[in-house]
């Protein structure tokens, strides 16, 4: 979801996440690793803003996914361009100083996608899948979003909402799961305009992924994040930021591999 472009007329990005998955969870339960498995995800993704006024503006984002899974005598990996997501979006005029961003976009299925493999039996009524790695969905799925800033005694304070929602199976049967996210947090200046810390509440769900109308094994969940973060201005138009997401609570849909962070870090050059 994007907040819209706040310097220049155009702006573009080159962002970096990263998580190990290494840890494996039973709802809110850690567990046992007893095939040491593990799921390493490094992001690459490139942004691309565009403003024509200062209410509408457009962004295109492409993610570069390099994902491995090993485990006892277990080995896949795969790298390449991911899915790309077009999104559009209109700054409504203030409500009482609060400022308004909707966005409406879709994610275009440029990632690659292989049909999916599965154990023949199933495991609570749910598909146990032998390879998890796909680049893209497959399908063009809608994304909507808005956001809210308002400044408060020097501090600005905002919250946002996103929403994904695949409508369809792709070409092999597999209909990637619905996900939402919500956020609340402040950001304020420390000491100088030039840098900005900033902290936010979220709450991320997910839904399992199906095959054919029946539930995949992997993925699915809620989650609740605190990200702390700072932004640093270090020239005309250029803004380096750094954040890491921690997972405070989390009840997962079936037994996965989760991580202890995500984090992200990120350089902007505003024209």
């Amino acid at each position: 979801m994007t907040e819209g472009v706040t310097d220049g007329r155009f702006k573009v990005g080159a962002w970096y996440v990263s998580e190990d998955r290494n840890t494996p969870y039973d709802g809110s339960t850690e567990t046992e690793n007893p095939h040491n498995e593990r799921t390493r995800i490094r992001v690459p993704l490139l942004t691309v803003d565009a403003r024509f006024s200062d209410q509408v503006g457009i962004q295109a984002a492409v993610t570069i996914p390099d994902v491995t899974r090993t485990a006892t005598n277990f080995r896949e990996t795969f790298s390449g361009l991911g899915d790309t997501s077009i999104i559009g979006w209109y700054r409504l005029r203030p409500i009482r100083r609060w400022y308004v961003v909707v966005n409406v976009g879709a994610s275009l299925p440029t990632g690659k996608t292989e049909p999916p493999r599965f154990r023949s039996e199933l495991q609570d009524g749910d598909l146990v899948p032998l390879s998890r790695l796909q680049r893209g969905s497959g399908t063009f799925d809608p994304l909507f979003g808005a956001s809210v800033t308002r400044v408060v005694r020097g501090m600005t304070v905002f919250s946002s909402a996103a929403a994904r929602t695949p409508l369809y199976e792709n070409g092999t049967g597999l209909r990637t799961g619905a996900s939402s996210e919500v956020n609340g947090g402040a950001a304020h200046e420390v000491r100088t305009h030039r840098i900005t810390a900033f902290g936010r509440v979220g709450w991320l769900h997910r839904q399992q992924d199906a095959f054919q109308g029946i539930p995949v094994l992997v993925g699915g969940g809620n989650w609740i994040y605190v990200t702390p973060g700072v932004d640093v201005q270090i020239g005309a138009g250029v803004n380096i930021q750094a954040e890491v997401k921690l997972p405070v609570h989390r009840a997962l849909a079936n037994r996965q591999l989760d991580s202890t962070a995500v984090l992200q870090f990120g350089i902007s050059r505003s024209f």
